[in-house]
């Protein structure tokens, strides 16, 4: 079984946080289309038989998607078993219609919220996830010794100097498979490097052997052996190079990235 997959519902983002590892802070406005959506996740279930731990959906801000709900039924009726769960910030959970919160409880979608440092009314939040019978918990919690919510650099190399074999040992971000137009990427990194890329006039490349195409392989020992190896755009990051520090809002500098 592959345990967890992510699937980007937008790319951008409302809130755009610093050194944000999907890119979200750089990225065009990108709506995820309902009927590749449907043909990629149909594959998938043909390969795996449906058995995938967990599907994330998530951005960007996935709520920022105006046909949100739509993507919910698809998931579900293509993976009976699977653990859904919309990862979002929260700051547009606060006035979701009843249409939402029902499309949630009858596809058995669970809402884990980024906590970050807003003023938002958490409690009511989950009590009307509550009143509906929609799980909704909480990630992104670790906080300074002070009480900030804590940030973490997670470092690029644009001159793809690392030994690639020891930047995968070593990655602290894992099990981050991300499933994007046909393509399965060990990470989200490579997956959405395109933004990085294309804001910072950059070339951090990606290869053929950086990803699977879930059109081009027959069996699900192939979706394993390419997620459980070493992929050559490891070389471009330093993951035993972390710097720690207080969350905010991304200025879009490049520093915040290398």
């Amino acid at each position: 079984m592959i345990e967890k997959i992510d699937i980007h519902l937008v790319d951008h983002c409302n809130l755009n946080c610093k050194g944000c590892t999907h890119f979200s802070p750089l990225a065009d406005e990108f709506y995820l289309d309902l009927d590749t959506y449907e043909c990629d996740l149909t594959r998938l279930s043909k390969l795996t038989n449906g058995a995938v731990g967990s599907i994330f959906l998530l951005g960007g801000e996935p709520l920022l998607h105006p046909q949100v709900t739509e993507f919910f039924p698809i998931a579900r009726r293509l993976f009976p078993d699977t653990k859904l769960v919309v990862i979002t910030n929260g700051i547009l959970l606060q006035n979701r219609a009843d249409d939402f919160w029902q499309a949630c409880r009858d596809n058995n979608i669970q809402l884990w919220i980024s906590k970050y440092d807003l003023t938002l009314d958490y409690d009511k939040i989950q009590q009307t996830a509550k009143e509906y019978g929609v799980f909704c918990g909480f990630t992104s919690l670790r906080r300074t010794e002070n009480g900030d919510k804590e940030w973490i650099k997670y470092t690029l190399d644009p001159d793809g100097k690392q030994y690639y074999v020891n930047s995968s040992d070593w990655c602290a971000v894992k099990n981050c498979a991300t499933l994007k137009k046909g393509k399965l990427y060990t990470c989200c990194t490579v997956a959405h490097i395109e933004h990085f890329n294309k804001y910072f006039n950059t070339n951090l490349e990606v290869t053929p052997y950086d990803y699977v195409d879930i059109y081009k392989v027959h069996n699900m020992r192939a979706l394993e052996n390419a997620l459980s190896k070493p992929i050559p755009f490891c070389r471009y990051c330093k993951t035993g190079n972390h710097e720690k520090g207080i969350w905010e809002p991304s200025k879009k500098e490049i520093t915040e990235w290398i």
